[in-house]
């Protein structure tokens, strides 16, 4: 089993089933006892803080930050009134670590103070929690003769939300410093206040490069029409770096009125998209690096793209001329993507006529991106007449996943053209769903296999391909193949085989002797197979098997029969696992768990109820076993107060996926424990709860006071909830969050929180998408950049997932290893996993999951 490494790559081993996930673990040295705080460790604190010695005053300021916020809030509070400075900053900086509310009007009077730091240092708490009072206070600093002092009121003031700001920063538009005057149009721009919109056009014509970037960034941000005329000059700067961000501008004003300025910068230096990138990804500031004529042109397509008007859709038709197709990514593409299904007609009018190759291409693929199904035709139509290149007219079918283009793909299996044909077996593979049998592709799949001159790799996509019909009739295929001598052809055909579910018992009963196989490989192969298509025959007969196994054969029997009970309903079967428990080796015991969790029915559950009072790794497995019956939601309960952590997070984490209403009490309680496992799956099962049951209401209090936590999964758990069930706290409460929150995962959090209130809302929320649109532009990190840049497309249904924790730079999973999972949806899943180094979670959404550094590490 493969581990990942730091980037946290992940290799499917069982669709749907299995992965092996890899997380750095090596500074995991202690674990919860980081977050421990000895009892005595506060009072020895406070009594130094009231110590005449200034140095063991300065020393216990320093370790305010590392205590808890019910411990470290108070003497916070008091060591920002000690008289020396020294003291009075590090207090700021642990008031800011520490969330402290109204902290910002506890410093006002050191905005007047003679030591510039000190000044600095108001302004980055009242940035973190500004108040009303505050941000008045902060106008009288923007003339502080100090221009770092300046730069930092001004950004916190923009930062605050609060229009009372504006007016003060209006008079500070022709400061002397050219650092505050870029300040100051960000600021203008993040409140986003009309009255800002006049005076800033005025400046657009500033001496100073910088700031008219800056000025030509906030006019997009107010997003009013008013300044298209003064941003259509601004086309003209002659610093690119000014001409990037109007041109930017224009395209959030979405202004038909500037298509015919924006137009011609696609001319400059076309084809050379593919190097564009690193000033004009999200997460780079103003003022970092300097733009080339190629990034003029790619915000150019991105405006054109948000303008999205029939002449906007034309000049970017023009531009795919000059676009490489065989890119997998392509700024005009994304472009005319952007401009949504609006852009359809023109590109099937495309298709129809004599474009160049690239053109048809592009239109195409863009077609296939749209998923317009009016393009199917003119693509299929495209490609006979010649006009659009038979490989990437195939993979535009493919993205498009109509499954009436399957004939057209199948008729290119035999293609004379090795690329056509590989990439006519992949199109197949997409437009196939084992889950709906389609047996088209079995005969034409067979011929190529039965054909000697086919290359052993095509070989081996054709087996899978074969494997994605569904059909009966491949088996007839696939299994004279399970003999080859070729060893990744022998395993390509024992996964194909698993795609057929249920399993036949011809099939079952290759794949029962494959896991019996010398090699490990072919083990895993056909152990994956059965546990995603093995039935009740294949159980009883895997369960045997485990009782006499060898301890190298338990891993990958246990593997293929806990998936096997998963379609078993059959009692007496419940009560023979129930009976092999005990006598197990640990290896087995959590694969049976597991198994009887998966199984459903009353039989099942009963016996996993019959282990809630066995040992603590047991009991682990269990609390876990149980979100797959909801029949027993009322044993997870009790669960919650183990005094095991590890089965706490279990619980709380289970009552999530069958957790009623009258759960919610019990996990409001949760979201309280001092372990940060616990109380972060607790938040994360409200939402859950909440959104199944129609019971925002119930949650919201609790949600809204999680949503400040000291511990940044326990907020970002209960952000994502809060977007999950519905709720809202008080105004600005999340976009305060996106905005000043110290941790990746809680912005992440935040922005997938406003993206669902937007979704949901359908229009308005403008507060909302600005915040968004600054956090694409503006935020550091570019993971959370990205995610505020679009919305989540999202994939309906749901899977079950088997996930094997390996440390970064080791082949095996650890045992017992902490672990955060990263769901599609945004929430985390907390907890240690089970013997094997695994967890299996229950209906995890589509997509991509990810393993993040364990709580008890994260800041």
């Amino acid at each position: 089993m493969r581990s990942v490494t730091r980037s946290i790559r992940m290799r499917s081993l069982v669709r749907a089933g299995l992965l092996s996930l890899g997380v750095s673990l090596s500074l995991f040295s202690g674990g919860a006892a980081d977050a421990f705080v000895w009892p005595n460790v506060p009072e020895r604190i406070a009594r130094s803080l009231a110590s005449p010695d200034v140095s063991e005053r300065r020393a216990a300021a320093q370790r305010i930050g590392e205590l808890p916020s019910e411990l470290g809030v108070p003497l916070a509070q008091r060591a920002l009134g000690d008289p020396d400075v020294e003291v009075r900053l590090a207090a700021a900086e642990a008031a800011i670590a520490l969330r402290l509310s109204r902290a910002g009007d506890l410093v006002i009077g050191w905005l007047g103070e003679g030591d510039a730091r000190l000044r600095l240092a108001a302004c980055d708490v009242i940035r973190s929690s500004p108040t009303d009072r505050s941000v008045v206070a902060l106008g009288r600093v923007l003339g502080d003769p100090d221009a770092k002092v300046r730069v930092a009121a001004a950004s916190a003031m923009g930062s605050s939300g609060l229009p009372d700001a504006v007016s003060p920063l209006l008079g500070h538009l022709d400061d002397s410093a050219l650092e505050v005057r870029v300040e100051v149009a960000r600021a203008l721009g993040r409140l986003a206040d009309p009255r800002a919109v006049v005076p800033l056009i005025g400046k657009v014509q500033d001496a100073v490069p910088e700031v008219r970037r800056a000025v030509a960034r906030a006019l997009g941000e107010l997003g009013d029409a008013r300044a298209t005329s003064a941003l259509m000059i601004a086309l003209q700067d002659g610093s690119q770096d000014v001409r990037v961000e109007a041109v930017t501008a224009l395209g959030k004003l979405r202004s038909d009125e500037a298509t015919a300025a924006i137009a011609p910068l696609l001319e400059a230096n076309a084809g050379s998209d593919a190097v564009l990138a690193p000033t004009t990804m999200p997460g780079v500031r103003p003022g970092q690096g300097s733009a080339g004529a190629g990034e003029v042109r790619a915000a150019a397509l991105r405006a054109l793209g948000r303008i999205g008007s029939e002449s906007a859709v034309r000049a970017l038709i023009g531009a795919l001329a000059k676009d490489d197709p065989s890119a997998p990514r392509s700024p005009v593409r994304e472009a005319l993507v952007a401009a949504g299904k609006s852009a359809a007609p023109q590109l099937v009018a495309v298709l129809s006529g004599s474009p160049s190759p690239s053109t048809a291409a592009g239109a195409a693929l863009v077609l296939g991106a749209l998923g317009a199904k009016e393009g199917l035709d003119p693509t299929v139509r495209a490609m006979q007449r010649g006009v659009l290149p038979l490989k990437h007219g195939l993979r535009a079918l493919a993205v498009l996943g109509a499954s009436e283009a399957l004939p057209a793909v199948l008729e290119l299996l035999s293609d004379a053209d090795p690329t056509v044909r590989r990439e006519a077996i992949r199109a197949a593979s997409e437009l196939l769903d084992p889950a709906r049998p389609d047996g088209r592709a079995v005969d034409p799949a067979r011929a190529m296999l039965l054909d000697a001159a086919t290359p052993p790799d095509e070989k081996i996509e054709l087996v899978r391909l074969l494997g994605r019909t569904g059909s009966p009739r491949a088996h007839d295929v696939l299994l004279p193949l399970t003999t080859t001598k070729s060893r990744s052809f022998r395993l390509a055909v024992l996964e194909a085989l698993g795609a057929y579910t249920p399993a036949p018992p011809k099939v079952e009963a290759v794949l029962l002797e494959a896991i019996a196989d010398d090699a490990a490989d072919v083990r895993l192969a056909a152990a994956a197979s059965i546990a995603r298509a093995g039935g009740p025959s294949a159980a009883a007969k895997l369960l045997e098997r485990l009782q006499v196994a060898a301890e190298q054969d338990r891993g990958a029997i246990g593997l293929a029969l806990a998936g096997a009970l998963s379609r078993v309903t059959d009692p007496a079967l419940a009560a023979r696992v129930g009976a092999a428990l005990p006598s197990s080796p640990d290896v087995a015991r959590d694969a049976l768990l597991e198994g009887l969790g998966r199984m459903r029915g009353e039989a099942s559950s009963k016996v996993l109820r019959g282990f809630v009072a066995s040992g603590i790794d047991d009991r682990r497995k269990v609390a876990e076993a149980l979100a797959g019956h909801p029949e027993a939601a009322s044993v997870l309960v009790p669960l919650l107060g183990d005094a095991d952590p590890g089965v706490r997070a279990n619980a709380a984490w289970s009552l999530g996926a069958v957790g009623k209403k009258d759960a919610l009490a019990a996990l409001t309680r949760a979201v309280t424990d001092p372990d940060v496992a616990v109380a972060g799956n607790a938040a994360g099962a409200l939402g859950r709860v909440a959104a199944r049951e129609g019971a925002a209401a119930d949650v919201q209090t609790s949600l809204c006071r999680a949503a400040a936590d000291p511990r940044p999964y326990v907020r970002a758990n209960a952000v994502v909830s809060l977007g999950l069930a519905g709720a809202s706290c008080e105004a600005g409460l999340v976009v305060g969050l996106l905005q000043r929150d110290r941790s990746e995962a809680v912005r992440l959090a935040a922005a997938e929180a406003l993206w669902r209130d937007v979704a949901r809302a359908q229009t308005g929320k403008e507060t909302e998408r600005r915040a968004l649109a600054r956090c694409a532009g503006e935020d550091r990190n570019a993971t959370v950049a990205n995610r505020c840049a679009r919305p989540p497309v999202r994939t309906p249904g749901t899977d079950d997932v088997l996930v094997f924790v390996a440390p970064d730079g080791k082949d095996e999973p650890l045992a017992r290893a902490p672990y955060a999972l990263v769901r599609e949806d945004g929430l985390l899943r907390m907890g240690i996993a089970d013997r094997r180094g695994a967890f299996f979670e229950f209906q995890v959404p589509k997509g991509t999951i990810r393993l993040a550094v364990p709580a008890q590490l994260a800041r």
